[in-house]
C-alpha cells in the first residue's frame, strides 16, 4: 500500500507551480491527483456538471456523494503508489464554505501528512486577476484573508481526525524553488 499525503491551499497560491518543483527535486516516484478534477470525472460520468466551476452549484448531498466517490477512487490508486493529492481544504460555494475534505473523505483517504500550502493574500489576489481559465472565488484580499482562516481551521481538523501530521509552509513570491525544497523535505520525513 502506497503512502498518501494531502497538499492543500487555496487557488492561486501556487500549488500546481510548487508541486512541479518538488516533483523534480525528489528522489522519490509519487502519482499527483488533483482531488476537484478526480470530482470533476466522477460527476461528468454521472452526467451531473460539465465543468469543474459547476461543482460549486451541486446541492449538498449531491456534494457529498461525488466527494466519496472521488476519495474512493483516489484510495484504489493508493494500493500501487505512494500519492500527493493535490486539492482544497475549504471550498467557497454560493451557501458558505464547504469543506474539500470532510469527515468521511479524509478518514477514508488516511493520510500521513496535511501540508497547508500558503501565500500572502495580496499575492494571491494579484495572481488570480488576470485568471480567465475559471472563476476564482476571491473578490479582494481581505475576503482572501479570511479564506485562508476557514481553510487553515479546517486542515487542523482533518489532522485530529486523522492523526495525519500538519504542516504548513510559505510560499513567497519569487521563492517557489524554496517552498518546493521544504515539501520534499516534508514527504521524507
Amino acid at each position: 500500500m502506497g503512502e498518501v499525503n494531502i497538499l492543500v491551499g487555496l487557488s492561486g497560491v501556487g500549488k500546481s507551480t510548487v508541486l512541479e518543483e518538488a516533483m523534480l527535486l525528489s528522489d522519490r516516484d509519487y502519482e499527483v491527483i488533483n482531488y476537484g478534477d478526480r470530482m470533476l470525472e466522477t460527476a461528468r460520468e454521472e452526467g451531473l456538471v460539465d465543468s469543474r466551476d459547476e461543482l460549486k452549484e451541486l446541492d449538498t448531498e449531491t456534494s457529498k456523494k461525488v466527494q466519496k466517490e472521488a476519495a474512493k477512487s483516489i484510495v484504489e490508486d493508493s494500493r500501487e503508489n505512494d500519492i500527493i493529492v493535490d486539492t482544497h481544504a475549504a471550498i467557497k460555494t454560493p451557501y458558505g464554505y464547504l469543506p474539500g475534505l470532510p469527515k468521511w473523505t479524509v478518514e477514508n483517504l488516511d493520510p500521513s501528512k496535511i501540508i497547508l500550502l500558503h501565500a500572502d493574500a495580496e499575492a494571491i489576489w494579484s495572481r488570480t486577476q488576470g485568471d480567465e481559465d475559471r472563476d476564482r472565488e476571491h473578490d479582494s484580499p481581505a475576503d482572501i484573508r479570511q479564506y485562508q482562516k476557514v481553510a487553515r481551521e479546517m486542515a487542523s481538523t482533518d489532522a485530529v481526525l486523522t492523526g495525519a501530521y500538519l504542516k504548513v509552509i510559505e510560499n513567497r513570491e519569487g521563492h517557489a524553488q524554496e517552498a518546493a525544497k521544504k515539501l520534499v523535505e516534508t514527504l521524507r520525513g
